[in-house]
């Protein structure tokens, strides 16, 4: 019954989408419903592997508990998971406590099932991604966007690691309803604002990060003229020194310096030390920044493979690789002109400074292959913004429209002249 109650929200969902994402080209169509396919399938695989291949080690698990627990007062329509500090898990009402909640519903509304509470999980992934796609498409206008949907919907880490009790699901609709509102025409601060307390319920970082790539475009926009731009500096400015001081206080550093950010490695990294996955740990603060890049962008090498669940991450992490040197051209329009496109400069922004928080302060294979999935729609973005084949068909359908408008016109005046 409640796997039933799971599938049939899952196709609710994706029959209120289906319009929007489809769009004017019908060969999505095909995509979009395989795509659903897949959000159970991923969840059919990730259970597989949670009873035969994890050793019982899956956050999903954890969660459980927790959510379980929070289900049971939600029954007796008592509130206090809400505001009793002593329910929370490590007394935080925001990051790992916050899964429970959604979890706690889920689990009401499929009668404890546990692939029905997976299910749930990955539709909201689902709609993230719906949402992220729509983002893409009102941004960009030679997109191509059957390929895309095809990189977003099947993809692996998309559908795997989101198909559980966790933070990633929430992730991407937190940021595909941010992305929502970042538009060259009108930003929508109310998507923005929204999409952000969503991430920052679920993984602080990941918003403090998303913030600071909101201020670049905030900052950066050549739009505007010289005095709204130092203007929009000043505040940026303030707003990144506010930010680092509340951050500094949070995290214990009181300055920014290679001994401090070693230190806070040091902190950070013992959660990293289980599995089979642990790589060397970085003590070298600021300077291990480089490696932390190839860690997130390159590993696991093929070398380094010592599971399948690596295997998969290293064949993953490789297939983007190609593709980005395949779409190369892409690649370098996307970043020549993010100067002129908010979303692109929100993305490139947020690429770059999450590559190099996640590489800087994690440590392990796993973690790192998990973490990185949620920069995986804006590579596919940077692959496919402009698609040479598609500006060309637009190019000739416009210069067909005006051709056909200057004989249209031709005619009209010949029409009008008074005869002799």
């Amino acid at each position: 019954m409640g796997l039933l109650i799971a599938l049939i929200i899952l196709l609710a969902s994706s029959y209120v989408l289906k319009p929007y994402v489809v769009g004017r080209f019908s060969s999505n169509a095909t995509t979009f419903n395989y795509g659903v396919f897949f959000r159970v399938a991923g969840t059919s695989t990730y259970i597989f592997y949670a009873y035969n291949f994890s050793g019982g080690g899956v956050d999903a698990w954890i969660y459980d508990n927790y959510a379980a627990e929070f289900a049971s007062y939600f029954r007796r329509l008592d509130l206090s998971p809400f505001y009793d500090e002593r329910l929370w898990r490590n007394g935080q009402f925001f990051y790992t406590n916050f899964v429970a909640y959604p979890a706690a519903i889920f689990m009401i509304f499929t009668f404890d099932s546990e692939f029905g509470t997976f299910l749930l999980f990955s539709t909201i992934c689902f709609i993230g991604l719906s949402f992220l796609f729509l983002s893409f498409r009102n941004n960009y206008y030679y997109l191509n966007e059957k390929s895309v949907l095809i990189w977003l919907f099947f993809f692996p880490a998309l559908w795997f690691w989101t198909s559980t009790i966790g933070k990633d699901a929430f992730m991407f609709l937190g940021m595909g309803i941010m992305c929502i509102g970042i538009s060259n025409r009108r930003l929508n601060y109310a998507y923005i604002l929204l999409g952000l307390f969503v991430l920052y319920a679920f993984r602080p970082p990941t918003a403090y990060v998303a913030l600071i790539a909101l201020g670049t475009f905030f900052v950066l926009n050549l739009k505007d003229n010289t005095l709204v731009k130092m203007f929009k500096v000043a505040l940026g400015l303030g707003i990144i020194v506010v930010l680092a001081n509340y951050l500094s206080d949070l995290w214990g550093i009181e300055e920014f310096s290679n001994e401090q950010i070693a230190q806070l490695q040091q902190g950070t990294l013992r959660h990293n030390a289980y599995g089979g996955g642990v790589l060397d740990e970085k003590r070298g603060g600021l300077t291990s920044i480089p490696r932390g890049i190839v860690d997130v962008l390159m590993r696991p090498f093929l070398w380094e493979v010592r599971n399948p669940l690596t295997f998969a991450s290293s064949l993953e992490i490789n297939s983007v690789l190609l593709l980005l040197l395949w779409k190369r051209k892409s690649v370098v329009t996307f970043i020549r002109s993010s100067l002129k496109n908010r979303l692109s400069t929100f993305v490139i922004s947020f690429v770059l400074v999450y590559t190099i928080t996640v590489g800087l302060f994690e440590n392990n294979i796993g973690l790192i292959a998990r973490h990185r999935t949620i920069i995986f729609p804006f590579l596919f973005l940077m692959a496919f913004s402009e698609d040479l084949k598609i500006k060309n068909a637009f190019v000739k359908l416009r210069r067909s429209q005006i051709y056909r408008e200057k004989f249209l016109n031709a005619n009209l005046t010949d029409f009008r002249k008074p005869s002799k």
